[in-house]
């Protein structure tokens, strides 16, 4: 009886690591899919600061140029102004000015806000944009990477699936049908588990004390749990190895 149980006891290891192995790869795209939510993200915060940084600079420009004409108007207006022949035409030429010189000095403390606002965003730009390449390329490898964990995962499990049907032909067939249906009960495991002192290792259910007397005298034997049907191994080292 120890080399079934044994036998039993390899079933359930490999449906475990197969079992493992559906969850892992059922699981890659979820996580490559998130990981690509965070590169979009990413991108789409150094598009915005790269907006942000393109805007200022056009801004600026705008604000140069406008000073500029500006400058050139009041050059020419004082020109006019010391030519001015009556008192309205030195009161016209005086507001102009004042209007100009009003609109520069609005223009350069607006241009000033601007550049502070650049020296913030062109560093963090340059951070951005370099985390976010770092993003990329880690994403590209871990797409690669999780695309040859799926093919070496499919491997994995049709060879535990060939070696499990190995294993179960060859198994006495009450026992194997046993192991069936225990497998289809507990999907997920586990099937075999230890008995430890007088309880069962699972579902703790307290075996009767001649049930866990017999199970110590005849530890090779093929004993199932009365409450959840669960194959009882006592000292386990022996069958689990």
């Amino acid at each position: 009886m120890l080399s079934e149980i044994s036998t039993l006891a390899r079933l359930e290891q490999l449906d475990t690591q197969t079992h493992q192995l559906q969850v892992r790869l059922t699981d890659l795209p979820k996580i490559l899919t998130a990981e690509k939510k965070d590169v979009e993200a990413k991108k789409s915060h150094v598009d915005l600061l790269h907006a942000k940084l393109t805007a200022n600079e056009k801004e600026r420009r705008s604000l140069e140029d406008d000073i500029q004409l500006r400058q050139s108007k009041l050059k020419k207006l004082k020109i006019q102004l010391e030519h001015a022949t009556s008192e309205a035409q030195v009161t016209a030429f005086e507001h102009e000015i004042q209007f100009n010189e009003t609109g520069i000095s609005r223009n350069e403390d607006r241009e000033l806000e601007l550049m502070e606002e650049a020296e913030i965003l062109e560093p963090q730009l340059k951070s951005e944009q370099a985390a976010l390449a770092i993003s990329q390329k880690a994403g590209l490898e871990h797409f690669k990477a999780a695309g040859e964990e799926h093919k070496a995962g499919m491997a994995q499990m049709a060879a535990n699936a060939a070696t499990a049907k190995e294993l179960l032909t060859a198994l006495d067939p009450k026992y194997a049908a046993l192991y069936e249906r225990l497998r289809k009960k507990y999907k997920t495991g586990p099937i075999l588990c230890e008995a430890i002192e007088g309880n069962c290792g699972v579902c703790q259910m307290a075996l009767r004390l001649a049930f866990w007397q017999g199970v110590k005298a005849e530890p090779d034997k093929l004993w199932q749990c009365e409450e959840c049907s669960r194959i009882l191994v006592y000292n386990p080292a022996q069958f689990l190895a």
